[in-house]
């Protein structure tokens, strides 16, 4: 699934004290968290009991016309389903858009059903939800912020990616970073920080990216308080194989927060529902890959 990938135009470097203080581990891919999130690098489809039932019935992403949307959930909805009720289509920003859909006998995402969307499709959106209970989050990009606030986000990010590991001998260490995409929410009395950091290898013979995910977190009662990693995915390759990282949307769940994120990759992408554990960890909840 293509989508569109605007960098931020703010680059900064990685601090002396920050590098000097960056660990080392033996993986190509490093997955970090408070707690053990490592999953097999080709995830496969979750099952249906690994659903989160406050999302609703059914999950929608973009496909490549704007008429159109692939199901992700349920893998075989009925016609009935699909003409049910209006699904509503959501954007990062937690903004809503009611559709209604209509069945398609013709068009398939690999093994995932593709429908119609009648009436007024909005330009952007993320996920479509059909008869959710979950409160969606709103969620402010680092780019539609005031210039001081999404600089010292930045830096926050930056300094929360270079301390964590990279593999023994990355040609990536020390190289600056650059903020990619981030966005920050608030639920629980927490304040979250979900960035997508980005560094280059420019060299003719050998390119190379590392792409980095970084969900951070802190009291919202005291903004002094520095944001502490709670999990963390790293992909090095070259442009087409790094994985990229893109958050879909947020949402409270019945027990904690729910992130909704796409993986891309040149052939597939990983849809995943990650979920905070009460001890303050994420996990996977529930994911699915497609190959369009």
């Amino acid at each position: 699934m293509s989508r569109e990938r605007v960098v931020l135009s703010l680059l900064l470097s990685c601090a002396a004290a920050w590098t000097s203080s960056c660990r080392k581990r033996d993986a190509s891919n490093v997955r970090d968290s408070a707690a053990d999130t490592m999953r097999p690098a080709s995830a496969a489809s979750s099952s249906a009991s690994d659903w989160a039932t406050e999302l609703g019935q059914m999950l929608l992403v973009p496909s490549d016309s704007n008429k159109t949307a692939v199901v992700l959930y349920p893998i075989d909805p009925s016609a009935r389903l699909i003409g049910s009720q209006p699904t509503t289509l959501v954007n990062a920003a937690g903004d809503t858009t009611r559709v209604k859909l209509v069945p398609s006998d013709s068009q398939e995402c690999g093994d995932a059903p593709v429908v119609h969307l009648a009436g007024a499709v909005p330009a952007a959106w993320s996920v479509g939800l059909l008869a959710r209970s979950a409160k969606l989050l709103r969620m402010d990009s680092i780019a539609g912020l005031p210039s001081a606030d999404s600089a010292r986000l930045a830096a926050e990010l930056t300094r929360l990616a270079s301390a964590l590991a990279t593999q023994p001998g990355s040609r990536f260490t020390g190289l600056p970073f650059a903020v990619f995409g981030a966005h920050r929410f608030e639920s629980d009395g927490r304040q979250f920080l979900v960035g997508h950091l980005v560094r280059h290898l420019n060299q003719e013979a050998a390119p190379g990216e590392e792409r980095t995910f970084v969900i951070a977190e802190r009291s919202s009662s005291s903004r002094a308080e520095p944001f502490v990693v709670a999990y963390s995915e790293r992909s090095e390759g070259t442009e087409d194989t790094a994985e990229h990282f893109e958050t879909l949307a947020a949402v409270r769940g019945r027990d904690s927060p729910l992130l909704l994120v796409a993986r891309d990759q040149l052939s597939k992408t990983t849809y995943e529902i990650l979920e905070r554990r009460p001890d303050g960890t994420w996990r996977t909840r529930w994911s699915r890959t497609l190959a369009c």
